[in-house]
């Protein structure tokens, strides 16, 4: 068998299509096709199950894919050995984030990171903490940013930095200005939320004293409204339309932090409240394979966010 047969399976396996498993290939679907076919020829296996436009995995595909996965690591660990021998850490690293925390920390990292490993090509990219459970387990990102806790089977993980929250309120509320607020008070607010999925939504929810009330609002809070980024609840958050938590890395407006003369320096409709201390935070960690080969890359990657974090946030 090929590496490059390997390959191609694994890249099926992933996208579920061939056509498109082709094209991140970069080859002819045909040979692509004729390639996994000679694969399984090979084996004596079906490792695809071809279901008119639907791609199933074999219960004997996913054990070959499995052990496909942890060959192939172990090849580019080879690489990475031969790189090293230079002193020169270099590759393809493909870093994710869930989308709580990916606007606010790669804008701080990147150039550092190019600066302490320039031969590095980063990828990046923002998704669902189950979505990333499911790309670093299939190795289609090699590490994450998430939220602790993240205690999965096979995954390892270095905390990086502890993030408090904020209350973010519209200009001229009763609570601004304030740095004794305390978790059940939210609960006589019209409060903003994530939508279902983002773990930073089940983070917020946590905070109040009676959780069950936002899918009960016959007591506790008072009504909640939804949106998919916390941009969106921010700027819902200005035109009054009510008040949401954000963690510390979000508070800063970068475009704004960078020219004095933004317009919306001089009149913020945005005000921030602050809970008592202890305050309600959360941990982020870098997530990857307990398999990953390339450590050097993540004590790198650590390292550099440790160096960088976002203003307000504190060791761990």
């Amino acid at each position: 068998m090929k590496l490059t047969q390997l390959r191609y399976a694994l890249m099926v396996a992933r996208e579920k299509n061939f056509s498109r498993a082709a094209e991140l290939c970069n080859v002819t679907q045909p040979s692509l096709s004729v390639a996994i076919k000679n694969l399984e020829e090979e084996l004596n296996v079906n490792i695809f199950e071809r279901i008119k436009n639907e791609i199933k995995i074999t219960e004997e595909g996913k054990k070959i894919l499995a052990q496909t996965q942890k060959a192939l690591e172990e090849i580019d660990h080879i690489r990475e050995i031969a790189d090293s021998t230079h002193g020169e850490l270099s590759g393809t690293i493909r870093l994710a984030a869930i989308y709580s925390v990916g606007p606010y920390i790669f804008p701080l990292i990147l150039s550092a990171i190019y600066e302490a490993a320039p031969k590095i090509t980063l990828l990046i990219e923002e998704n669902y903490t189950s979505t990333l459970l499911e790309f670093l387990a299939h190795g289609r990102i090699d590490a994450a940013l998430v939220a602790l806790p993240f205690d999965h089977p096979g995954m390892s993980v270095i905390p990086l930095y502890k993030e408090p929250f904020a209350c973010a309120l519209p200009k001229g509320h009763r609570w601004e200005g304030r740095n004794d607020l305390k978790g059940d008070e939210l609960a006589d607010e019209k409060l903003l939320l994530l939508g279902k999925g983002h773990c930073f939504r089940e983070q917020v929810l946590e905070i109040c004293k009676f959780p069950h009330s936002f899918e009960d609002n016959s007591k506790g809070v008072h009504s909640f409204i939804e949106g998919n980024s916390l941009e969106t609840l921010r700027h819902m958050v200005a035109v009054g339309t009510g008040i949401t938590v954000m963690p510390h890395s979000a508070l800063e407006n970068f475009l704004c932090a960078a020219q004095t003369t933004c317009h919306q320096r001089s009149q913020h409709s945005v005000r921030y409240a602050h809970f008592k201390d202890p305050a309600p935070s959360r941990t982020i960690a870098l997530a990857f394979r307990s398999s990953y080969t390339n450590m050097n890359a993540i004590k790198t990657i650590a390292d550099v966010i440790k160096a960088h974090k976002p203003a307000g946030c504190l060791d761990v």
